[in-house]
């Protein structure tokens, strides 16, 4: 269904196209580990594609405004707690009925109405996991936002013509913007990272650029099309820089030598991130989050060196690299305290299961749950491992007991501090 629209506001329509595919590129480049920040990441770039296609064609077409809010129900049930027994079955069936009902929309507008119910339970979803999640404030923001959502998406997508188009493309725009800067807090308070100065510099680093190439574009042609193509050009390399400096180095240097530059790189990249609190601010819950979430960046040194536990005094380097192999050679001390008393390398008793849960996923690689295992490439104390978690241990027993290894890690490490 493709509806006319005026050409007016234009600036108004760059300015969110801009700022939300800068926005959605940011969340995908940071290559968070959680499908919410992802998928929200793949909704800004959506609707910068839906304005996109407004701004050349003068025209909208209504399943490029579905896709953000499908994407964004996908984000909300990602966001719940891994703990929830549900969470798989609610996330199977998004992913089984998003593009029929996608199809069926553009059949008859009125199915538009089970997207716009499904965004109304998500946001009452969420406010629930406000009155019980560690992120109280957090996810009562995103309740707001998400019925915010909602109401600006029921406007556009619904066959109701209350408000212009242009405003409602606005209104979408604000709320979405909104959600995304909220969800990229939350991820960084949740890694231990401090977000405002690198976001604030991927932000100007691409106002600079970006401004450059669209004001050069204005001052020489009046073509919109022209001036489309060189924000989005602006944005994208240098919102994904490092990919790009990654696979030329990968095509010029040898191969050796470009994991050195590409771990540097990032490593220098991701250090305005570093949170300059102190260790003793941090809670006990807060102390074993941050450990959880150091043990599953074991093998990301640049990651390591923005984790705030490289601040702990028994921490000792010159430069950031040195700390984040300081930081993995304690967390690797810890994991082998939890190994029994044994000459063995791999039980299947009670009293091994903590040193499992974290010795195989995290110190050695291993993947229980991926559909293709490498045996060829693992010894025989891996593939025993690898046999066991895939036949005995189901992936939310191992998630419990990867949280306990964590918790007791945590205590030893503040112990040795």
């Amino acid at each position: 269904m493709i509806y006319p629209i005026p050409i007016y506001n234009i600036l108004m329509q760059l300015f969110f196209y801009a700022f939300t595919l800068w926005l959605g590129a940011y969340l995908l480049a940071r290559n968070s580990q959680k499908m919410a920040v992802r998928l929200t990441g793949w909704g800004l770039l959506a609707y910068a594609l839906a304005l996109a296609i407004q701004i050349l064609f003068e025209q909208f077409i209504l399943i490029t405004l579905l896709i953000p809010a499908l994407l964004w129900i996908g984000a909300a049930l990602h966001l719940l707690p891994e703990e929830n027994q549900t969470r798989p079955t609610i996330i199977r069936i998004w992913l089984v009925a998003s593009i029929p009902l996608a199809i069926l929309t553009q059949l008859n507008a009125w199915f538009a109405a089970l997207i716009v119910l499904a965004l109304v339970l998500c946001a009452g979803m969420i406010a629930k996991l406000a009155l019980t999640s560690h992120f109280k404030n957090t996810f009562a923001l995103l309740a707001v936002i998400a019925l915010f959502v909602t109401l600006s998406a029921g406007l556009l997508i619904l066959p109701l013509n209350w408000i212009p188009l242009p405003w409602g493309m606005a209104l979408l725009g604000f709320d979405l913007i909104f959600l995304g800067i909220t969800l990229t807090a939350w991820d960084a308070f949740d890694e231990g990272e401090s977000i405002r100065a690198h976001l604030v510099r991927s932000f100007v680093s691409n106002l600079y650029f970006s401004g450059a190439l669209a004001l050069i574009a204005s001052l020489f042609s009046g073509d919109s099309t022209l001036l489309l193509i060189l924000l989005t050009f602006g944005i994208l390399t240098q919102t994904f820089s490092n990919a790009i400096q990654s696979l030329l180095d990968s095509l010029t240097l040898p191969r050796g030598l470009n994991d050195e530059r590409q771990t540097l790189r990032q490593t220098a990249d991701a250090l305005p991130l570093l949170s300059t609190v102190e260790h003793d601010s941090f809670n006990e819950e807060q102390f074993t989050r941050l450990t959880r979430r150091a043990l599953s960046h074991l093998g990301d040194l640049p990651k390591l060196a923005t984790c705030p536990l490289v601040n702990l005094p028994t921490i000792e380097g010159t430069n950031p690299l040195d700390r984040a192999h300081a930081l993995k050679s304690l967390l690797i001390q810890s994991i082998q305290k939890l190994k029994p008393l044994s000459d063995a390398k791999f039980g299947t008793t009670d009293e091994w299961r903590y040193y499992n849960a974290v010795h195989f996923p995290y110190v050695l690689g291993l993947k229980p749950y991926t559909r293709r295992a490498d045996y060829d490439s693992l010894d025989q104390t891996s593939r025993a491992a690898l046999d066991w978690f895939q036949t005995s241990v189901p992936e939310r027993t191992l998630h419990n007991w990867q949280n306990t290894a964590a918790k007791l890690i945590a205590e030893d490490i503040r112990k040795a501090g």
